[in-house]
């Protein structure tokens, strides 16, 4: 059973988040700690808790999906529990990724915070430039989290059809969707054996998890309208079906660059027969998508994977259903 909390931010919510997992990281012993960091290029696995600084997982730019880095990084740091800090379509895919018993779950302590939305990385840089610095556009997302998010228009397909932006299933969630995040943030977690009121501000009131679920619908079905107009726009260039979508594959000749950046295919790669790849291991793959988008984003063609592989896996799920 989750309990729910509160950390009460003093205008600085993302300072106080580092303060928390901070605190989490002493009271859990890691070893390391896997985050998005701030800056391209840097290290995504922390081992010590001075590097959070360089943490800010409001940022709104995602470069890989962590959950890709998850088995090596385990491997790297044998011995220890390691804490996993990610957005709700990585945790997703993580979730995948240890259904194929490819990593040691019970290693983990996995922290998930709500997703306000990601900007193309052309487009982040320049936002960024226009704004003074990376901080200070991830700041201006933040601002916007008591509303849901800014228009999500501005930001990359996957994350405008995202129908769960919303931390649910981590050990521990952080909610900051509908909330008043420059006064309170809220913490939902799993019964375990840290102390809890310790860590955080005392327990939630009830009327802040009821104002963040009340956010998290309107966003869904505000995606879910964005997902229909979208596929509905491009129908006429999307493949019907899972094999018309394997004659497009089959099309993009050697290139794979869609399934490099997918955190799915880092454990379980589609295999190929004659050059084709084999039905039941694309249809796999769609159905464990995460729907995080990186696919399109490495897509060196700009096809819009994300509205193309979602298509598709409808397809798969209304023939399930039938």
């Amino acid at each position: 059973m989750a309990t729910q909390w509160m950390l009460k931010t003093r205008g600085d919510p993302l300072g106080t988040v580092h303060r928390f997992v901070r605190d989490v990281w002493q009271a859990a012993g890691f070893e390391a700690l896997i985050a998005p960091l701030s800056a391209k290029g840097q290290k995504q696995i922390l081992t010590d808790p001075t590097g959070l600084e360089a943490v800010n997982p409001f940022q709104p730019l995602m470069l890989t999906n962590i959950a890709r880095v998850i088995p090596e990084a385990l491997k790297e740091h044998k011995h220890g529990r390691v804490g996993v800090l990610l957005r709700p379509c990585e945790m997703r895919a993580l979730d995948e990724v240890t259904e194929r018993g490819t990593i040691q779950a019970e290693r983990l302590l996995t922290l998930c915070v709500d997703c306000l939305g990601t900007f193309p990385e052309d487009e982040f840089a320049w936002r960024a430039a226009r704004k003074g610095s990376e901080k200070r556009l991830a700041g201006e997302a933040l601002q916007f989290a008591p509303q849901g998010g800014i228009a999500a228009y501005r930001y990359r397909a996957a994350c405008q059809m995202c129908l769960s932006p919303g931390a649910t299933e981590a050990d521990i969630n952080i909610g900051i969707l509908g909330l008043p995040v420059r006064q309170t943030v809220l913490v939902e977690v799993k019964e375990g054996p840290m102390d809890w009121k310790s860590l955080t501000d005392g327990k939630a009131d009830p009327a802040l998890a009821e104002k963040r679920e009340v956010m998290l619908a309107k966003l869904s079905e505000r995606h879910t309208r964005t997902r229909e107009r979208v596929i509905s726009g491009l129908m006429e260039v999307l493949p019907a079906d899972v094999d018309a979508l394997l004659d497009q594959l089959e099309n993009c000749g050697a290139c794979r660059m869609c399934m490099d950046a997918c955190p799915i295919c880092a454990v379980e790669y589609p295999r190929q027969v004659k050059g084709r790849y084999r039905r039941e291991d694309v249809i796999r793959w769609l159905a464990s998508c995460a729907g995080c988008g990186m696919c399109e984003q490495s897509c060196p063609q700009h096809l819009p994977l994300s509205v193309v592989f979602t298509h598709v896996k409808q397809q798969l799920e209304q023939a399930l259903v039938v």
